[in-house]
């Protein structure tokens, strides 16, 4: 089925790829493959690290789109008119230097998403407590320090719902990681630590475990 309005989400695609603030690019991006993609029937929900950028206000930098949505035919059809070519896992618009993954169909069925208005286009967002517990579990299982520090990150902005939070981490089993972090970020904020120390810290406790 050819897109509706196909000239003018072409528009909004570059002029989303041309975004110079990182924290934006993501998340406006993500809103115009949403709405083409409102056609087909999908609501995609932003994860992954573009999510963590605009979170973090651009603390933390990637060039990726993550998007939780029903792959198969009709999504890469949508892609394909948007200008994207699929390349492994990845939809690659190289004119634009858009690089967007669905790396599964839906959120777990204990996440949550939360809505933003971009430029009047709805855009639906892994909430902050689940994508922080995303993060602790590459963090945890993977080994990976970039997404504890990630994590710790999102946490710095002291908008999660500490609770929720707590659960979503002993659901996902990682509540040992989340307190290790915030151990981490207490004593980095008193002491006013360098990233370079906090990611040593962050580094020696994967090695405790």
């Amino acid at each position: 089925m050819p897109l509706r309005n196909l000239k003018k989400l072409e528009a909004l695609l570059r002029k989303a790829a041309a975004e110079k603030n990182l924290a934006l690019r993501g998340v406006k991006v993500a809103a115009v493959v949403a709405e083409a993609l409102r056609q087909i029937g999908e609501d995609p929900v932003l994860v992954g690290g573009a999510a963590v950028e605009f979170y973090t206000e651009g603390g933390y930098a990637t060039k990726d789109i993550d998007m939780v949505a029903v792959g198969g035919y009709p999504l890469r059809e949508v892609m394909n008119e948007l200008g994207f070519e699929k390349r492994g896992k990845d939809f690659i618009n190289r004119q634009l230097e858009l690089y967007i993954e669905f790396p599964s169909e839906c959120l777990n069925p204990f996440e949550k998403s939360d809505e933003l208005d971009v430029n009047g286009i709805l855009l639906k967002i892994i909430s902050i407590e689940d994508l922080i517990v995303d993060r602790l579990c590459a963090y945890k299982f993977w080994k990976s320090s970039a997404d504890g520090l990630a994590a710790l990150l999102l946490m710095e902005i002291g908008k999660e719902n500490a609770q929720r939070l707590k659960t979503q981490a002993q659901r996902r089993d990682v509540l040992d990681a989340l307190e290790g972090i915030s151990k981490i970020y207490k004593e980095g904020f008193r002491k006013k630590l360098p990233q370079k120390e906090v990611t040593r810290q962050l580094k020696n406790w994967l090695t405790l475990k």
